[in-house]
Order: C-alpha cells, then structure tokens, then sequence
C-alpha cells in the first residue's frame, strides 16, 4: 500500500461503496483525505447502520461534503437492493427518489445511476410518489434510472446524452431534452389510454424493448442511424375487434377506425415517421402482438437511408407483405435479415396468393439471411415469395442454429423449392 502513488489513491478508492471508502481515512495519514478526492462514489446497504434516518444521514453528509469540496465528483451511483437492507428500505428509497439524486446532481456530476431493485417488483415503482421536481443540471451527460418515477423533463440538462430507463414507470405527455443521443428504454410502462410523444432533434440511437402500455409517438428523430422496437406481449395496441386480420383491412372495429382516421388526420404513422430516417433498424415482435407495427405499414412509409433491416416472425403474415414493402420502400436497402425462432404455427403458412403486392424488388438488395432453428414450412413458403419477386437463391442465405444429430447448419440455398 505504501508503495502506491498518492495519484492513484482516489481512483482506487472509487470502486469501493460509499461508506467503506469513507472509512479508508483511518487507514494512514495519507490515506485521511483520499475519499473527498475520489473522482466517484457508489452509494450501497451499509450492515453497521441501525436505522433508515441513519442511514439517509450518511448519504446527505456525504454529498454536502463532495459538493463543498474543491475536488470535481465525475460519477455518481445508486445501487439499493432491498435484500441488502436490515431496516425499512422503503424510506432509504424514498429520500434517494426526492431529495438525495437532486443533491447529487448539484455536485456538477457528468454520470449518474440509480438502480432500485425491490424483492417484489410489482407495481413497486408505480407506488412511489410523483417526482419532485425535474432534473437540473448544466453538467450531467450519462443517466441510468431503473425503477423509478419520471416525468420525462430531462429540459434543465442541457449537455444530456445518454439516457438508460428500466422498469420505470413513465408519467408524461412528451420527452424534453434537445440535447439526447442515446435513448434506452426497456420494461417501463407507459400510458395505457394516450400515447407518448417522442422528438429528440439529436438523437442518432434508439432502444424500445418489452414496454407496457400504449407505443409512443415517434414523432420527429432527423438525425437518428439506429433503432430497435421490440414490441412485448403487455402492448397497449391491440385490437379489440373480431381479430387483427380483418381490422387490418376495409372495415376495422371502432377502435381501430378511430385510430386510422386519426392516422390520416395526422398524415404520418405511429412509429415509422419517426424511424424513417435510420440506417439500421430492427424490429421484433411475436406473431400475436405485432398489429401496430401491420397497421403503420398501411401508410406504405418510406425509408430513403435504411441498409440494413432485421425483421422477425411478425412478418410472415399476408405473405410477406410487410417484407416486400420494406424493400420496395427502401431505395437503399442492402441486407435483410429474417430471424424465425417463434414456435411454428401452421396458420403463419397462408397460401393467399392474391395479396402479392404489385412491383418487382429493385436490384439494391445484396443478401438476404434466414436465420432459423429448423429449415420447415415457412423458410420454404420465404424462398418462394422471394423468388416470385425476383430475389435470387445466390442472395439468399440461411443459417441453421440446430445443430442436433441429422440437422445441417445451411449458408446456401440450392435446393428445389417444388
């Protein structure tokens, strides 16, 4: 230890949680300042604490300290298990969700995270009180929430770039900030009667996996190059008709004939307005929860710097229909890829031939891979609809993840397709 160049000392302590780093200054005489200078805190259960005041007593000393220090604090991290607790974790959270992250911000932080993670996750953030007020900070760039309450107002951090929400429960009509790049948002709940506006002027990166509720609206994202949708089985949009199939044509349910209209109305789709810009863009579903994604693509949108396009087993229905209009609608399209590991419903099959949209693929796609665990039914009915459209079998590739005794892992297609 005494070796160590006094530099590295507050990096060093950095990685240790909060009250043990505090602790390090009983160590030596050099060591009994180190913690003030530590360039991060991570603030965790402490077992020699007896009470939650007490405890809330530590974390607001701390970083009244750090705040009145000369010593910048870079990073700072949240992470409350509630196994961890021998007293009422409630209240430790509870004065972290109103009081101590705000206090933290005010020590000009560039990052900061905060991960509640209850025994019982269920309706745990929803419990929570509203928000105090909106995050202020000139500083902050990086924030990670999970479990959390939030209003969405990210408009007093001006230099915010990457936002990471999970499991949070999400109270707002839009999100503010004009400063986002990065937007990741998995497992969180929405709104479930109204949707969600979402237009970031500088976002390049969009995450939206497994939420709940009602699909945002995603609005305007002009300079956005990435995006995953994975829409989760607790979607909002579902239709509550005689089935998705027949609202998906010429005479939808109320429900849906109210969202079509306001769909025309708006003269733009839910999702795809938004996603219209990117260059690589993935979008998942299981076959029973994809209406949205069928219902958007009905306003034939167009995708002038798509290149690659990741689809999965949504996409099998109509026969390929929702493919075919990816590529039509992609000038620039150059690989897409299927991925079908949903499990094999004879009904995915439909023979349909009537509904082949008109127009032949243009030439820009380059391949074409089939991810699948078994080559069945419907890696046939693909090849065959993409033949029809003029895709050669030297475009198209298939990758076979079974690799059980009498499966072949396949990366070509020279097969009979009769």
């Amino acid at each position: 230890m005494d070796g160590l160049l006094d530099e590295l000392l507050p990096a060093i302590v950095s990685f240790l949680p909060a009250h043990d780093a505090v602790r390090t200054c009983v160590l030596a005489k050099r060591w009994r300042h180190v913690w003030t200078s530590a360039p991060a805190i991570r603030i965790t259960a402490v077992k020699g604490f007896r009470s939650a005041d007490q405890f809330n007593r530590f974390v607001d000393r701390l970083l009244l300290q750090r705040r009145q220090g000369l010593c910048p604090l870079e990073s700072c991290e949240f992470n409350m298990v509630e196994s961890d607790f021998e007293f009422d974790w409630s209240l430790c959270v509870e004065h972290v969700y109103l009081y101590s992250l705000h206090s933290a911000l005010q020590c000009n932080l560039q990052s900061l995270s905060c991960h509640f993670m209850p025994t019982d996750p269920t309706d745990f953030a929803e419990d929570l009180p509203d928000p105090a007020a909106p995050f202020l900070s000139n500083h902050i760039k990086r924030i990670e929430l999970s479990f959390i309450r939030s209003s969405l107002d990210f408009s007093g951090c001006p230099r915010l770039l990457d936002l990471q929400m999970h499991e949070c429960v999400i109270l707002a009509d839009s999100i503010m900030s004009n400063s986002l790049q990065y937007l990741s948002m998995s497992c969180c709940q929405l709104y479930m009667r109204h949707r969600t506006s979402i237009s970031l002027p500088h976002l390049v990166r969009l995450d939206f996996t497994d939420c709940f509720g009602k699909m945002p609206l995603f609005e305007s994202l002009p300079l956005l190059e990435k995006a995953l949708v994975r829409i989760g089985e607790f979607t909002g949009d579902e239709c509550d008709g005689s089935g998705s199939a027949c609202c998906l044509n010429e005479n939808p349910c109320w429900e849906c004939r109210f969202a079509f209209e306001f769909d025309a109305d708006r003269g733009r789709s839910y999702l795809f307005q938004g996603l219209s810009r990117a260059s690589h863009l993935e979008l998942s579903a299981s076959y029973d929860h994809a209406f949205i994604f069928q219902r958007d693509l009905k306003l034939r949108p167009k995708f002038p710097m798509l290149k690659t396009l990741v689809l999965d087993d949504w996409c099998l229905d109509a026969d390929l229909s929702a493919v075919i209009l990816f590529i039509q609608q992609s000038p620039n399209l150059e690989k897409l890829t299927l991925e079908l590991f949903e499990e094999f419903d004879s009904s995915m099959v439909s023979d349909g031939s009537n509904h082949l949209l008109p127009g032949a693929v243009p030439d820009h796609l380059k391949m074409v891979e089939i991810k699948c665990e078994t080559v069945d039914v419907r890696v046939n009915k693909v090849l065959k609809i993409l033949t029809t459209y003029g895709i050669s079998l030297d475009r198209i590739y298939i990758r076979q993840t079974d690799t059980s005794p009498g499966c072949s892992a396949f990366v070509s297609t020279g097969f009979n397709l009769n």
